[in-house]
């Protein structure tokens, strides 16, 4: 009788397994085939050609040029969400009278769209005279200048994962059993102590989910470039995925795309791994 209700188990997962296999798993195959292939206008297939398709990308200057700005966006963003998500977090993880009004604040990102949140940004960082100039006291012109207009891209990427990422480190730290925390207090631990020797180590596994999944949407950047600077200026902000945009929908380069898409699922895949690894590991430590 057991071994029938662990075999019902599937069923509940079956649509979400067909659903997946749909979406993700049948146009990423396609797409590793495509990529060996030329491919017409019309998206169909004429000569194969192997690897000559990803031998055109890794020598187009403008392609290892978008890898070039999407590894420093990453370099930048990840390390900065990760630190201000889990400051936010640990500041409200003991509730207090204040904390649900802090707390809403924090998530007021996930009220605002993406094309909202791009608009606003757009005229917080327009021109000499911005919003943002004036707060900081500077006199840049952040969207037409190269290094600039990628701290813009930054700044409103950071507000866009902030709120998912603060409400997962949130909940970890609360999810913390009281009895440790209680059991510190008795051995005379102090503030400090049962942050970074307690708490700070259970949630570890949330850190790490958060960090990855921000690695993902980093890698993957494509709409906020898309609705803020448009890859500008001088290309200076082009990523991977919106050279990718550039190539099949403005060049109708279908055989590059296939390439790209398949670069880039492959790398998203290495990544899932590594962290099931992590995982992995630390369950059996």
């Amino acid at each position: 009788m057991k071994r029938i209700k662990d075999k019902r188990g599937y069923l509940y997962i079956l649509p979400a397994l067909l659903l997946v296999s749909l979406f993700v798993y049948m146009p990423f195959f396609k797409s590793l085939v495509y990529s060996f292939f030329s491919i017409d206008s019309r998206g169909e297939l004429k000569n194969f050609v192997f690897l000559s398709n990803y031998r055109k990308l890794l020598t187009n200057e403008a392609f290892v040029a978008s890898i070039r700005h999407t590894l420093t966006f990453v370099a930048i963003f990840l390390p900065l969400n990760t630190f201000l998500t889990l400051l936010s977090a640990s500041v409200i993880r003991r509730k207090t009278k204040f904390s649900a009004v802090i707390g809403s604040i924090y998530i007021l990102p996930l009220a605002c769209s993406l094309s909202f949140s791009s608009l606003i940004f757009k005229e917080i960082f327009n021109g000499k005279a911005s919003i943002a100039n004036r707060i900081s006291g500077l006199d840049i012109s952040w969207l037409n200048t190269p290094s600039s207009a990628l701290w813009a891209i930054v700044f409103l990427s950071l507000f866009l994962d902030f709120a998912l990422d603060h409400i997962l480190l949130l909940s970890a730290f609360r999810k913390i059993e009281r009895n440790i925390i209680e059991a510190s207090l008795i051995d005379g631990a102090n503030e400090a102590q049962r942050y970074f020797l307690i708490e700070l180590p259970q949630i570890v596994p949330t850190i790490l989910m958060t960090a990855f999944i921000a690695l993902k949407d980093a890698l993957l950047i494509s709409a906020p470039i898309m609705t803020l600077t448009e890859g500008g200026p001088y290309r200076s902000t082009e990523s991977v995925m919106y050279y990718y945009y550039l190539e099949v929908f403005k060049s109708s380069n279908r055989a590059a795309g296939a390439a790209i898409s398949t670069i880039m699922v492959t790398i998203s895949a290495f990544i899932v791994f590594i962290y099931y690894l992590l995982q992995r590991r630390r369950d059996y430590v």
